[in-house]
């Protein structure tokens, strides 16, 4: 059973995500092709914008509610998935085999398009554990969340790649914990003044960068591999999710519930499906220009709408080609 109070969550965590990667995404024009910069390593002030929304937190939070309470087998998710990925990877091989563009800007290309399938790679994983996750919240109940939180604090402690996996393990559990007893507003602001204080103990005291983002310029990226600042901030934001969600119903929002992994998988390619044709004409500002001032998120800005048409327009063809697979395999039956 749905509840619209998670689906606003996840929501707000696609577009959180979605909306922080092409602010923060510019392919800058340069002699060998077009070099994908952020402007937070230009405009470092900018990087309080990150904890709104680098929203990753909220979406596993909301996935592993979501699993919880899931029938669907983990056969049938994969393929779910397997099948635009795959298509994603084929159309934009074609593309740049297909094209003259500098090697410089196919890097940049392969880039955006494949940086996306890391998540998906934690979420299968993730669901493919979750009988292992119900099984310790059966047992263990909120208490199980110290089992990755313990192994984000050994895996930062000897920088290992475990983190990748277990720093989103601990939302995925509490959104196990929140689908059983329901959602807890009680537990709101506990969790947003320990995350938030975390947080900050973390960029103060121990060198974690203040950007909850990577493409600073600094040595380490709170994201790769995701550290205890990342885990810090998803405590805030699902503590806040928890205040301030409320189980309203809106259009928009069943829409990007249906289609929030495409959306996901296909918003970087929106993105490039813009940029790339309008490198013809030169350096479009919001587009090609530098991202060292100012005026380039204004321009990006009013870039924001075609992206999100670019991005409609990609959801809508993988829809139908996903329907057509489906009747396929059900004429085939």
């Amino acid at each position: 059973m749905r509840d619209p109070a998670v689906d606003l969550i996840r929501a707000v965590a696609v577009v959180g995500v979605i909306a922080g990667h092409w602010l923060v995404t510019a392919l800058v024009a340069g002699p060998d092709g077009l070099t994908v910069q952020s402007p937070l390593r230009w405009m470092p002030d900018l990087a309080p914008v990150s904890w709104l929304l680098q929203t990753l937190g909220l979406f596993f939070f909301a996935g592993g509610f979501a699993a919880a309470r899931s029938k669907t087998g983990l056969w049938h998710k994969v393929r779910r998935l397997a099948i635009p990925v795959a298509i994603v990877l084929l159309v934009w091989g074609l593309v740049i085999a297909a094209s003259t563009m500098p090697r410089a800007t196919a890097s940049s290309v392969i880039h955006l398009v494949v940086s996306p399938l890391w998540f998906l790679g934690v979420y299968v994983v993730l669901q493919a554990l979750t009988p292992v996750f119900r099984w310790l919240d059966e047992q263990l109940g909120a208490w199980a969340i110290f089992f990755p939180v313990a192994l984000s604090v050994t895996g930062e402690l000897s920088l290992s790649e475990i983190n990748v996996l277990a720093v989103w393990w601990a939302p995925w559990q509490a959104g196990m914990v929140m689908a059983r007893v329901g959602l807890r507003p009680k537990w709101g602001l506990p969790l947003l003044t320990t995350g938030a204080v975390a947080y900050f103990l973390l960029v103060t005291f121990a060198g974690f960068p203040v950007s909850a983002v990577g493409g600073t310029g600094e040595p380490r990226s709170n994201l790769a591999p995701p550290s205890l600042a990342a885990l810090a901030l998803a405590a805030a934001q699902i503590g806040l999710a928890l205040l301030l969600a409320r189980p309203i119903r809106w259009r928009i929002t069943n829409w990007i519930n249906r289609h929030a992994l495409a959306l996901f998988l296909l918003h970087q390619s929106a993105l490039l499906t813009i940029i790339l044709p309008l490198n013809a004409f030169g350096i479009v500002p919001g587009l090609h220009a530098s991202p060292d001032h100012p005026t380039w998120l204004l321009a990006r800005a009013m870039w924001l709408p075609a992206f999100a048409i670019a991005l409609v327009a990609w959801v809508l063809v993988f829809r139908k080609v996903r329907l057509g697979q489906t009747s396929s395999a059900a004429s085939n039956h």
